[in-house]
């Protein structure tokens, strides 16, 4: 019979013997004689993708046999034969690079933060969004053009290189958002998560060409609130997109000298919560002190024709400065760092690797040891701008508080610098992620908890880079040897995560 590629319609017994099948309804000719049930398939389509395993592994046994009897000093089993003809043949199947990446970054960079107790306004509230995001929205490139490019960093790849499989993403998910701020509807929590998603990928980028970062997609996310695009915050973690914005949109204010819009402190008015949220109260106060230092920068020129008073200026520095002592009174008591002398609790290889002044600070997590950083900076310019201000008055009244403006700048320095071995440990040049042979400073002998681990080699090299990179800008106000040490420090992280 010739094969013209259709499909047999005959009965499931006639097929079963391979022979020709009348295809008589209800029941062939076949059956009837040896009367027995005549079934048919119930569908074309079942002929067709019927299971064929069978009827295969049985040709193929069948020519094995034939073989070896045809050659009987020869041995060749199934198996044998599947491995000579099949070494093109992948044992396994390629995974999707696109969900390693995705799986990585949330492994290493927000699962954790979504597990922490403490509350933080950006990737800790992104898993949620990111689950309910649909394949159209702007996060989903987004996000991939930031996994893309850690794991291209973890793996000892460039990011900024024209091979890089990550800038594709970030094309489009500007092209996505672009066209959702086009549009004539308001902009939902995604496209605000795209653009803050897209900052963090150019923030990578900044940091591994050792460039500084222009914070494009931030000024985009408030230019967006503030013309009341954004749809009204409904959620609790809608709420913590808006203070995502805010954090990032305030802290790049303060190192820039840029001044803050005033109504950006109302962004956290429906922040319901019984409790005071410290790094909230500190950014309240960092909008006052990053308009006070753009107040300030008028000292430089002739004092006649300032619009602001120079006592008046000096006593809003001291007033913040204030505020900022303050703050430490609502500060939870777990916060406290607790500072480390004993050299043998100091592994060596920590001290070799970094360690100022012979002692060392333990934080309660890496986020907490950012924010105290953090308020040690502010502290640091608003005593800047006390002193700026004496400068200009040239009074021999003021000289007690100069002096104690000098020593207290010395002393914030001093504890920025006592938590770089928290932040890095032992680190001294590349080293895996989940790498856990690496040493921490600890109390007692418990080790190092394992989340912190992730953590330090994740985010502590990026969050300490922003606080040196101020104390260096003191330049002589630092006691001598101190800045090349933090210079040396800075040169260290870039060895560790720059590949």
């Amino acid at each position: 019979m010739v094969n013209t590629g259709k499909p047999s319609g005959g009965c499931e017994l006639c097929r079963k013997r391979r022979v020709k099948c009348d295809e008589r309804k209800p029941a062939c000719a076949y059956c009837q004689k040896k009367q027995i049930t005549c079934r048919y398939p119930k569908s074309q389509f079942e002929v067709a993708w019927r299971d064929q395993n069978q009827v295969a592994s049985k040709a193929v046994q069948r020519r094995l046999n034939a073989r070896a009897k045809a050659n009987p000093d020869t041995d060749c089993s199934s198996r044998e034969l599947v491995q000579r003809h099949s070494s093109d043949v992948p044992r396994v199947l390629p995974q999707n690079h696109e969900h390693y990446a995705q799986a990585f970054f949330f492994n290493y960079y927000v699962v954790p933060l979504a597990l922490s107790s403490h509350e933080r306004g950006f990737l800790g509230s992104l898993l949620p969004f990111w689950t309910r995001a649909i394949p159209s929205s702007p996060l989903r490139p987004a996000v991939n053009a930031v996994a893309q490019t850690l794991l291209e960093v973890w793996s000892f790849s460039n990011p900024n290189s024209s091979q890089s499989l990550a800038r594709p993403y970030y094309l489009q998910g500007i092209l996505a958002v672009r066209r959702h701020l086009e549009s004539a509807e308001d902009v939902d929590d995604d496209v605000l998560w795209a653009m803050l998603m897209l900052d963090m990928y150019d923030r990578i980028q900044a940091f591994c060409g050792g460039r500084p970062h222009e914070s494009t997609h931030v000024k985009g996310c408030v230019a967006t609130i503030e013309n009341q695009r954004r749809l009204p915050v409904s959620s609790r973690t809608s709420q913590g997109t808006l203070l995502g914005v805010r954090s990032r949109f305030i802290d790049d204010a303060l190192n820039k000298k840029e001044p803050v819009p005033s109504h950006v402190l109302t962004w956290a008015t429906k922040y319901q919560s019984s409790r005071r949220i410290p790094d909230i109260e500190l950014e309240a106060i960092n909008v006052e002190v990053a308009n006070l230092q753009v107040s300030a920068l008028g000292l430089t020129a002739d004092t006649e024709g300032l619009n602001v008073s120079v006592l008046e200026l000096l006593g809003k520095a001291r007033e913040l400065d204030m505020r900022l002592v303050a703050w430490t009174t609502i500060m939870p008591d777990e916060w406290a760092p607790m500072i480390i002398w004993d050299p043998e609790t100091i592994p060596r290889s920590v001290r070799d690797a970094g360690l100022y002044q012979n002692h060392c600070s333990i934080h309660q997590s890496i986020w907490t040891a950012d924010i105290l950083n953090l308020h040690c900076i502010s502290r640091i310019k608003t005593r800047l701008v006390i002193l700026a201000c004496l400068e200009h008055l040239n009074d021999l009244v003021f000289d007690m508080t100069r002096t104690n403006a000098l020593t207290s700048v010395q002393d914030l320095a001093d504890t920025i610098c006592a938590s770089v071995p928290y932040h890095l440990g032992d680190r001294v040049e590349p080293r895996r992620i989940d790498d856990r042979h690496v040493q921490y400073p600890c109390v007692g002998d418990s080790g190092t908890p394992d989340m912190h681990c992730t953590m330090a080699a994740a985010y502590g090299g990026v969050l300490l880079t922003k606080r040196l990179a101020e104390l260096l800008k003191l330049g002589p106000l630092l006691r001598p040897g101190q800045q090349q040490w933090i210079l040396s420090q800075m040169g260290r992280i870039k060895k560790i995560y720059t590949f």
